[in-house]
């Protein structure tokens, strides 16, 4: 139950296209907040008697009230579409920015329009009950968040200047945030107002964390191995992996965890931890200073195979597929140049960010490796994305 002050988080990532070659290189030192993994049932909406209708067709758009809320659930993702340039002083255009949501067939429904601006702010999460965004602004620990229904924005932040993760689960009624003191990491709930609601742990790894399945429990990145912490705060036991920081990447399933190790080579490697305390289990090898392979910080495994997300050269991020044997081949996207970020999985397809050149931004659209079929969402213009369940849950 996501009740306030009594349940965790589950926390998500989701900060915009501009951080993505930061973010890559902090999980191989193990200092980011890892994402999320809890596949939620879909709630009434934000309009519990309203939306109905049936979704449009690719690449049609509606308006706010077509939406048919009851619908939305796994394959619906909500965009952050910002078109502003950097001009040849290097300073951006300004232009309009948008949140819309993407039924599973494509079509568009514009939820949010705010007025042209040079520095938009950047999408963070999408609340379980569907009703809000949140989105962190250019101004240090400041937060919006959208009521999706109305276009209403409140402003906040959080207690003692923390920084945001996400919203809560599964209905968003508390923020999950972390802040920094000397080398560690305090991990905490915090209320919709910004207020302090529970510290749930500190330690050197306590900036990442993700919530199982029944939100009764999360795990935390940890020096060495994981913690798996209570919602109510408090450390229930350790979780051994080989290697050292360890960051839970997400659920694999309701009983075992996605963490990303960095191991001698210091190339992260993934290993699949038990939530119970046995013996956990590599996902993929050691990658040599010779693989292309610069460490591996999340897996989704499709009808046609395992695939990875890895760090690049330059603190880029590659996909691979890897084989049984624990090879890999990189994966290219027809029309994008690289450094792509996956960020779920639905049925047989991959949800990818990928780069736009000349632009902060990035194309926004859904790959299926065994047909090399891309589905395209939006051209340009996506600063963030965050699909419906962060991810969806690996079984």
């Amino acid at each position: 139950m996501d009740v306030t002050g009594k349940v965790g988080a589950r926390p998500g990532a989701g900060r915009g296209r501009r951080r993505s070659a930061a973010v890559a290189m902090t999980l191989a030192v193990g200092l980011v907040a890892g994402g999320g993994g809890v596949a939620f049932a879909a709630a009434a909406g934000p309009s519990a008697g309203a939306g109905r209708g049936t979704m449009l067709g690719a690449g049609q758009a509606g308006p706010r009230s077509a939406v048919p809320w009851r619908r939305v659930g796994p394959g619906w993702v909500l965009a952050e579409v910002w078109h502003g340039r950097y001009a040849e002083a290097g300073k951006p255009k300004a232009a309009p920015v948008s949140l819309d949501l993407v039924d599973p067939a494509g079509g568009r429904y514009q939820l949010y329009r705010a007025a042209a601006t040079r520095n938009p702010p950047l999408l963070v999460d999408w609340s379980g009950d569907k009703t809000r965004a949140l989105l962190q602004t250019a101004a240090f620990g400041g937060l919006e968040e959208i009521t999706l229904a109305s276009g209403r924005v409140r402003h906040l932040k959080l207690a003692a200047q923390a920084s945001v993760i996400g919203y809560s689960r599964p209905g968003g009624l508390n923020l999950l945030g972390w802040r920094q003191t000397g080398s560690r990491f305090r991990l905490a709930r915090y209320s919709l107002t910004g207020s302090l609601a529970k510290v749930l742990v500190t330690g050197s790894g306590a900036s990442s964390g993700v919530y199982s399945d029944n939100g009764t429990t999360l795990a935390v990145g940890a020096g060495r191995g994981l913690q798996l912490v209570s919602n109510a705060g408090g450390v229930i036991r350790t979780l051994p992996a080989s290697g050292t920081a360890c960051i839970p990447s997400r659920w694999w399933n309701s009983d075992t965890i996605l963490a990303s190790c960095a191991g001698a080579s210091a190339r992260p490697r993934l290993w699949l931890v038990p939530a119970s305390g046995g013996k956990s289990r590599v996902l993929t090898p050691q990658r040599g200073s010779r693989s292309p392979d610069f460490g591996d910080i999340g897996a989704w495994r499709l009808p046609s195979g395992l695939y990875l997300q890895a760090i690049g050269p330059c603190g880029t991020l590659q996909i691979f597929r890897q084989k049984a044997d624990g090879s890999i081949t990189l994966v290219t996207i027809p029309h994008t140049s690289g450094n792509n970020r996956l960020l779920t999985a639905y049925g047989s397809q991959l949800l990818v960010e990928a780069p736009t050149e000349c632009s902060p931004t990035a194309t926004l659209l859904w790959y299926n490796p065994a047909t090399r079929h891309v589905r395209t969402l939006f051209q340009s213009g996506v600063l963030g994305a965050v699909p419906y369940g962060r991810p969806a849950l690996v079984r």
